[in-house]
């Protein structure tokens, strides 16, 4: 059936605004990559607008056309990687009902993105921004940490609804169980970086947190 010229013009249109769309995805995604290398690599204060536009290959009208400053590039930038870890933690089935492999699978993905070279070198870069600029703090609380927290409350609110826990505050138990399984590795990791911990003294904190976790949070209603 052949299209009137109406629905032809819509169609067309349809497609350009398709392409558009794409190329504009694709310039984000350029100028983003960009960005994180050099952020990563050499810190906030000094790249300049212009080291990006070069590093993405786009125009600087272009790059101010997606990001009015420095500073919304970096919050950018800085959201996105923490998007990317608590997404990478969470890769469990919904529906899983053995808590303790779940928690187990959390807290190892958790601890490895944790110590990893790509969070220290975020911790690193964001550091000496926060205090010129809380509001990517807030941004990147809000994707990281809050978010991590939230997922995790979500999990043992399930929980215990399906009688697997007794947990009457899931947000102070999440941030309970990270905590833990946390412990001072982050902080050496920071600070000491060649007294990395080894694979042995992770699992034993891993496996020690979630004892007592579980011990404190299947207990609890008999106390």
């Amino acid at each position: 059936m052949a299209i009137s010229a109406p629905r032809a013009k819509e169609a067309t249109q349809e497609k350009a605004g398709g392409r558009a769309s794409t190329q504009r995805d694709r310039k984000i995604a350029s100028i983003l990559a960009a960005a994180r290398e050099l952020f990563l690599d050499h810190g906030f204060d000094t790249i300049t607008m212009d080291m990006v536009a070069r590093q993405a290959q786009v125009s600087k009208a272009t790059l101010y056309a997606h990001f009015a400053s420095k500073e919304e590039l970096f919050t950018a930038v800085m959201v996105d990687e923490a998007n990317l870890i608590s997404a990478e933690i969470w890769q469990i089935a919904p529906d899983n009902d053995d808590v303790r492999n779940v928690l187990r699978h959390v807290a190892q993905k958790f601890v490895e993105i944790f110590l990893s070279e790509r969070a220290m070198f975020l911790r690193r870069a964001i550091v000496g921004v926060v205090p010129r600029f809380p509001s990517i703090g807030e941004a990147m609380f809000n994707a990281g940490p809050k978010a991590m927290t939230e997922r995790l409350a979500k999990f043992l609110t399930e929980a215990h609804q399906k009688g697997l826990l007794n947990v009457q505050n899931p947000a102070l138990a999440a941030n309970q169980f990270l905590s833990t399984v946390r412990g001072d590795l982050d902080i050496r990791g920071l600070l000491l970086p060649e007294l990395a911990p080894s694979r042995r003294e992770i699992d034993a904190q891993i496996e020690a947190g979630i004892d007592l976790f579980l011990h404190f949070y299947t207990l609890a209603e008999r106390r």
